[in-house]
């Protein structure tokens, strides 16, 4: 294992669960597992190998690490706070600034959104799924929603009456056209 991951799971949790301490809010189950993979796809995206050892499974919620969610039920063990290396702090910060200021029913939307849990999810059963596959598909998506965005951001233009909303020309067809 590369020695700028984590050596388990638990870590980031216990550093997200500790960050939202610090801020003043709590975590729930469901919004520590989309950070988690979340983080997970973003480290594979950024560096080519895993940021911890994990596994996930596609489920009707999105993926979730088995062995937190077990934890969890239970609440998270007291574990000693996370000492990274500065590059990982600053990786999960960064997580953290771009995710967690969202609620969880705009995390699950986003997480539902994505082509890599359309592809991965079956209604009659949860399955593992790879992760770097899922960086790969995760990668694509974010692509094609970054220019849906920009291509259904309407643009408004200044006309001799005022604003106009800019529409996309759409010619009539030749059997339309009336003799």
């Amino acid at each position: 294992m590369d020695n700028k991951t984590i050596t388990s799971t638990l870590d980031i949790v216990n550093w997200f669960c500790r960050k939202a301490a610090a801020v003043g809010t709590t975590l729930d189950e469901n919004k520590i597992q989309h950070l988690l993979f979340l983080a997970q796809i973003h480290y594979a995206l950024k560096s080519g190998h895993f940021l911890m050892p994990s596994l996930f499974v596609c489920s009707r919620s999105g993926f979730y690490e088995p062995t937190v969610r077990v934890l969890m039920r239970f609440g998270l063990p007291l574990l000693p706070e996370p000492c990274f290396k500065t590059e990982i702090n600053t990786f999960l910060e960064l997580i953290w600034q771009k995710y967690a200021g969202q609620s969880e029913t705009e995390l699950n939307r986003f997480i539902l959104s994505l082509d890599c849990w359309k592809q991965s999810y079956r209604p009659e059963a949860e399955i593992i799924v790879d992760p770097m596959c899922l960086a790969a598909s995760f990668a694509d998506s974010i692509k094609q929603t970054g220019s849906r965005q920009t291509s259904d951001t309407p643009k408004i233009r200044l006309s001799q009456n005022g604003p106009v909303k800019v529409s996309t020309w759409h010619p009539r067809k030749l059997s339309d056209a009336k003799p």
